[in-house]
């Protein structure tokens, strides 16, 4: 009588294995269709990806997570931001709620970076309002805990949080210490010459604004591809602080910051650009000659007169 029942148990011990490695093979592999359909330009309607990753989610799988956090947030064309399912799905990773990962080579390692990753986007949320109530406080633990992590962007935003007073009082002084140690140890983390630049700029914990100190900042931040850092040293062109003042050098260094996606130095080059009719490199009484020469020249007298005319004028 005890035979067929200890035969299933045993069937099933053994099959259990198999069934939940079935699962991973399947998790992977819808996965990589997901990651295709999104890297694909020619697949238009990607609507179907967000439930495909939450069926990878389901089974544990961790590559699929961190995708579903960019999916949530609006990052990908043709998926609407789910702001709410993007904050929780972070928490729950962030508190280690999720411990369970699967995923072809995953290990403890990934976990615990995907789950510095979620801190960091954790914070952000919290410092913006995202999928949940506005937290200065809790924007500032979360970015701790991702900067003693050892994450290089959360220990450059941490820098900001310390300049600005986010959840905190403001610290110039430890703000800047922390970009320093983080140019040493990580100069490509984005921000850390815009920051330091910025702080330098406007003399912050200082006595008064270091101009030069802030446009050689943000030049070492232009050859690290700071987008930030290179907007700002335009700025400083357009209007000549600490360097000589140049309209085609802005508007050349308000480009390059613009195609390495900063909105704000696109929105200059437009702005720069629809001025460039009015303003100019050239100096001002060079300006003022050929003007005097476009007038004279549209006037009905002869070419002698014309002549005699440019120079008098010239020379008062």
């Amino acid at each position: 009588m005890l035979v067929a029942p200890l035969l299933l148990w045993a069937l099933g011990v053994v099959a259990s294995p198999h069934a939940a490695a079935g699962e991973v093979e399947d998790a992977d592999s819808l996965y990589a269709q997901a990651c295709m359909m999104l890297s694909d330009p020619t697949i238009r309607d990607v609507s179907a990806v967000p439930g495909m990753l939450e069926k990878c989610a389901e089974q544990g799988h961790l590559l699929a997570r961190m995708l579903l956090l960019d999916v949530y947030e609006g990052t990908r064309v043709g998926i609407e931001p789910r702001v709410e399912k993007a904050f929780a799905l972070a928490l729950a990773l962030a508190d280690g709620k999720i411990e369970n990962t699967r995923g072809k080579g995953i290990n403890r390692a990934d976990y615990l970076s995907a789950r510095n990753e979620a801190l960091y986007r954790l914070a952000l949320y919290y410092e913006k309002g995202r999928g949940c109530k506005a937290s200065p406080r809790d924007a500032l633990l979360r970015m701790k805990a991702a900067a003693e992590a050892g994450l290089p962007k959360a220990r450059a935003e941490l820098a900001r949080y310390l300049m600005n007073g986010v959840g905190c009082k403001p610290n110039p002084s430890e703000a800047r210490k922390l970009l320093v140690e983080l140019a040493h140890s990580a100069p490509s983390t984005p921000n850390i010459f815009f920051y330091m630049g910025y702080l330098y700029m406007n003399g912050l914990g200082m006595h008064g604004p270091k101009l030069r100190m802030a446009r050689r900042l943000y030049e070492i931040g232009e050859q690290a591809g700071d987008a930030r850092a290179i907007n700002n040293l335009a700025a400083m062109y357009e209007r000549g602080r600490a360097v000589p003042r140049s309209f085609s050098k802005a508007l050349k260094l308000y480009k390059k910051a613009a195609a390495l996606g900063c909105k704000e130095a696109s929105a200059n080059v437009q702005r720069l650009a629809y001025k460039a009719g009015v303003r100019s490199d050239t100096p001002w009484g060079l300006r003022v000659q050929r003007a005097v020469c476009r007038v004279v020249q549209a006037l009905p007298i002869s070419p002698v007169i014309g002549e005699w005319l440019m120079k008098v004028l010239i020379t008062t």
